[in-house]
């Protein structure tokens, strides 16, 4: 494939002007990758930037490729959503040409080696098991996220609004033109070799790509496999205005949050300003504050459950077009945190005389007469939302099971 101009690639990535630079992120939170990861012997311009929010005595790390017209500034704030809701480490790759990443016009091959480069810091360099590693791609990122998830065996993928193969979204659209390019990012293929869990949202009205693409993948997938086709949902929507349609899907299908506590090691060499490029090195006292809580080295404390959000500006997605906010509203929080307090109460004893309850139908019945409390119901059939949100709309699959789009806690147990 030719890595010169290419009318294909510069449509598949109409990188945008840059949202960020060296001191845009807080400290310790933009990295710097060396092709060779050898601190020692770098080719500093063709160093790769990452953005790494860590998450405190997470077990998981989530490597997220993003979509086509956004960069590192662009999706900090879906990124970070990740790291609060979710309780993983988030490492997010940057295209080259995309925000202050050198290497010219992006391609398929030098995403894909990005992708790769990045995969392989977390486990020869963090040396992270591949297994506790969940792949996120999200529309053109589809494409990396699946040629890496194919390489190893690795606990989980994510996609979301992913495509068939680049020729056969050219073929939605303009018919046989598409017998006249070179293929690009066979992901239909790709998702044969997967080894992980697998978890598609596609919207009904995507009309950029065709939520049958996201379907075709599912079907083809031979793994533990959900498919989440929300009827209103569009190719640049926001994830977060129904928890059904993403977050809770995430949390009850991987399981998550999980924890280990064993540290994480963060070479101090991947914050060095000598791995910049030469056009971007400045003075890097002025930073931002180092982030609060942040646990980039050493030991990291214990957990906490609390579910934590920031907001953020609406972010641009594929060829420039609007979408709308990812960043974190009081609703999908609410119902985030209602869920997680349930799946906490799951694991306390139960108790006579006292009760974990918080409605008014589940607190204990007078004493009988032999002077003892009933034991107080359980929440066996889940926790009950009563935050003000629209129910998911749509269809949800899952591999071996029943559709089932009232009750994800009955899918969970059944899962286990």
């Amino acid at each position: 494939m030719s890595r010169g101009f290419n009318l294909v690639n510069t449509l598949l990535f109409p990188a945008p002007e840059a949202s960020y630079d060296l001191h845009t992120f807080p400290e310790e939170e933009l990295i710097w990758l060396p092709r060779s990861l050898d601190p020692e012997d770098p080719n500093v311009e063709a160093n790769v930037p990452c953005l790494f929010l860590t998450s405190n005595s997470a077990r998981f790390v989530m490597l997220y490729m993003h979509s086509n017209a956004e960069d590192l500034g662009r999706c900090y704030n879906f990124c970070n959503m990740l790291r609060m809701q979710f309780q993983v480490n988030v490492l997010a790759v940057e295209y080259p040409g995309y925000g202050i990443c050198p290497g010219g016009q992006a391609d398929e091959v030098s995403v894909i080696e990005n992708a790769k480069l990045a995969f392989r810091f977390v486990t020869e360099v963090l040396r992270y098991p591949s297994e506790d590693i969940i792949v996120l791609g999200r529309s053109v990122g589809s494409g990396p996220a699946l040629h890496v998830a194919a390489m190893a065996k690795t606990y989980g993928v994510i996609l979301i609004c992913p495509f068939l193969s680049v020729k056969e979204v050219v073929r939605c659209h303009l018919g046989r033109v598409a017998d006249l390019i070179e293929e690009r990012f066979p992901n239909k293929e790709k998702i044969r070799d997967i080894s992980g869990f697998l978890l598609i949202v596609h919207g009904k009205k995507d009309t950029v790509v065709p939520w049958t693409h996201g379907q075709e993948l599912f079907e083809t997938c031979t793994r533990r496999k959900r498919l989440v086709t929300p009827e209103d949902m569009t190719h640049n929507a926001s994830l977060l205005t129904d928890p059904g349609v993403f977050i809770m899907p995430v949390l009850q299908f991987f399981g998550l949050p999980d924890y280990s506590f064993e540290p994480l090691r963060i070479p101090s060499w991947v914050f060095d300003a000598t791995l910049t490029p030469t056009a971007l090195r400045t003075d890097r006292k002025a930073v931002a504050p180092k982030r609060q809580g942040a646990a980039c080295n050493g030991h990291r404390p214990a957990p906490k459950t609390q579910s934590r959000l920031i907001a953020g500006s609406p972010l641009k997605q594929l060829l420039g077009t609007s979408v709308e906010s990812d960043s974190a509203n009081t609703t999908a929080d609410a119902a985030v945190q209602m869920f997680l307090d349930w799946q906490d109460s799951r694991s306390r004893p139960l108790q006579s005389g006292g009760t974990y309850s918080k409605v008014a139908d589940d607190l204990p019945k007078p004493p009988d007469d032999d002077g003892f409390f009933k034991v107080p119901k359980s929440h066996n059939a889940g926790p009950t939302l009563t935050a003000p949100v629209a129910q998911l709309s749509g269809s949800v699959k899952t591999a071996d099971l029943t559709e089932d789009v009232e009750g994800w806690a009955r899918q969970e147990a059944m899962l286990t």
